[in-house]
């Protein structure tokens, strides 16, 4: 063999062997792809990969591909998934005490939300998940649920007796049986179906879901009610994170796109879809203060004090907590 051919063999191998060490992280979402989170994660395994210089990659796995949010949490707390992006509502299979922070009409805006989880929340969270084999990554987004109807509704009294659509947590059953609703938990991906068949007459979604999966073609009257503020949460398995390096876990924090930058993503995908809504025929009822107060008056003290009970382990602890917060974040 010559000095040549010798080189190139070594060099070869060598190349071999750390391509078979690289680090793989699989990461599942809901979202579709062609969204902000798709985006947002594609984005942030560019960066981990060229931060690495190849040796960590992450390969995201888009719309369920994996199985659903709730099957695929588990699979992450377990160690056999790496990491994904998941709605509170499949959290709070796992960490329920995470509903503490979706009570009806708890957050003013964003901006408040937003200084709440990102300066006030995550160690008192990442606690929690951690004892249940997950670590927070990123305080993420969906937006605010709103109320979607076949016909065009006034106030609260409209609503009585609907059929209608409502999340599968708690926190949604006990504040839309307030209303007088009747109502039917359904996931996301059964909506369309419910309202075709009559199952339902309306029910409760963040925007960009309400008009991107369709629903606004079939019950085309959006209520701007913001009665559930919604994050996201983007997570790690702790199994996962503790195999790693000191080095492989500063370049994965580095590699991640700021939760902000998705945050404004969406928020500004929120207004396209509005627009988009409006331009194919369906409207958008916007509240004033009385209007809004008349809808955040059906959520009591005693109802948020039944949701913690309900909900049991650390919720009373977490609540203050997430009350206290929110009270930093007014003040500032």
């Amino acid at each position: 063999m010559t000095r040549t051919s010798f080189i190139a063999v070594v060099v070869s191998a060598i190349v071999g062997a750390a391509a078979a060490q690289a680090e793989t992280l699989k990461v599942a979402t809901a979202a579709p792809n062609g969204t902000p989170w798709v985006a947002h994660l594609e984005k942030s395994a560019a960066n981990l990969a060229e931060i690495s210089g190849g040796a960590m990659t992450m390969e995201v796995f888009a719309a369920n591909q994996l199985g659903a949010e709730t099957d695929t949490i588990k699979q992450t707390a377990r160690g056999r998934l790496d990491a994904g992006i998941f709605s509170i509502t499949a959290v709070a299979s796992v960490v329920p005490e995470v509903a503490m922070l979706v009570t009806p009409f708890f957050w003013d805006n964003f901006e408040q939300a937003d200084c709440a989880l990102d300066e006030h929340l995550s160690d008192t969270y990442d606690e929690l998940f951690q004892a249940r084999g997950l670590r927070l990554v990123q305080w993420q987004e969906l937006g605010w649920q709103n109320l979607f109807t076949d016909e065009p509704i006034s106030g609260p009294k409209d609503v009585d007796g609907l059929k209608m659509r409502v999340g599968t947590s708690l926190n949604h059953d006990l504040y839309w049986r307030a209303a007088g609703v009747s109502g039917v938990p359904l996931p996301f991906s059964e909506t369309a179906t419910g309202l075709q068949t009559g199952l339902i007459d309306g029910g409760e979604l963040p925007t960009i879901s309400y008009v991107a999966g369709g629903v606004g073609k079939l019950s085309p009257h959006l209520t701007r009610t913001r009665h559930i503020y919604q994050p996201s949460i983007m997570l790690m398995s702790t199994k996962v994170w503790d195999r790693l390096s000191e080095e492989q876990q500063a370049q994965f924090n580095e590699a991640m796109e700021p939760a902000q930058a998705l945050r404004g993503a969406v928020r500004d995908a929120i207004d396209f879809f509005s627009a988009k809504h409006v331009e194919e025929g369906g409207t958008i009822n916007e509240l004033d203060e009385a209007q809004r107060a008349e809808w955040a008056a059906l959520w009591t003290e005693e109802k948020t004090q039944e949701l913690i009970d309900a909900t049991g382990g650390e919720s009373q602890r977490v609540y203050d907590a997430v009350v206290k917060a929110r009270e930093a974040c007014t003040a500032s």
